[in-house]
This record gives structure tokens, sequence and C-alpha cells, in this order.
């Protein structure tokens, strides 16, 4: 059985913007609205494998280095921070908010193959790039076969 739902379209010129598209929208940032209500957010993050390391990229806009904490305890990557909120107490009416806030904290179980004391960071243009190099041990390598 197919369930088909209608909605009767808005009257008010104002807001058939909001009715044409508003849903659409919603539902293309709908994880990031909740988070902008509930006052926690979870950055996006990017992990890629070269042969000599893995490199985590986080998107962290609006922050700055001092907002983030990066940490490793017991084979476990810690990614957390908080952005502060800009909504002001002032007699303003917010009509949207979008823009997440609050705290996070993401966290990576590194491979047994990561040289845990030469993990590097680097925070520019709200991304932050972790260097996760691999111990010699778990590069690969050409096998010769003897003949």
């Amino acid at each position: 059985m197919i369930m088909i739902t209608t909605k009767k379209r808005n009257d008010n010129p104002l807001n058939v913007f909001e009715d044409v598209f508003g849903t659409l929208f919603n539902d293309s940032v709908g994880a990031l609205a909740k988070a902008a209500q509930t006052g926690s957010w979870t950055p996006a993050v990017d992990i890629v494998e070269s042969t000599d390391a893995y490199t985590l990229t986080a998107d962290l806009p609006g922050l700055t280095k001092g907002d983030v904490h990066l940490t490793v305890e017991d084979g476990v990557l810690t990614l957390s921070g908080e952005r502060k909120s800009e909504r002001s107490e002032s007699n303003e009416f917010g009509h949207r908010y979008e823009r997440a806030f609050g705290k996070f904290s993401r966290s990576f179980q590194l491979e047994s193959g990561i040289e845990n004391s030469k993990i590097s960071a680097e925070f520019k243009n709200g991304l932050l790039k972790v260097l996760l190099p691999k111990v010699e041990a778990s590069k690969p390598f050409e096998v010769s076969i003897a003949e």
C-alpha cells in the first residue's frame, strides 16, 4: 500500500518561498538544523590513506586553534571542542537558526600500525589536518621472489 500525503499551499504570498523550498532545504540539512536546536553538533571528517600515513581532515568553520582539543589515549584519537553561540539577547527576533553550535566530540580507534609519537596536526582556515604516520613495519613493500 502506498500512502501519499498532500499539503495545502499557503495563501500568503510572503510564505510561498518557504512552502516551495523550505521542505527541500530542511531535508538536505535536517541533521544540521536539528543540531542547531539541541546545542550539539558533529563536524564532518574525511580520512584518507596513503602508503606512508593516514590523514584525517575535519571541517571546523568559525573555530580557532584554541577552540579545538586533540588527544590520543589507549589507541583512541579524540577530537573535541566547542563552537559558541552568536545569538544575542537583544530584542531581535530570529526567524531561522541553522548554524550548529555547542560542544562536539569525535573519537577514532587507531590501528596498531600508527606511529603515535609522530602524530602531528595543523589548523588553518577552519580545517584541521591530522597526520597519522604508519610504522615502518606496516608500510607496504614488495617481496622479491627467488629463482
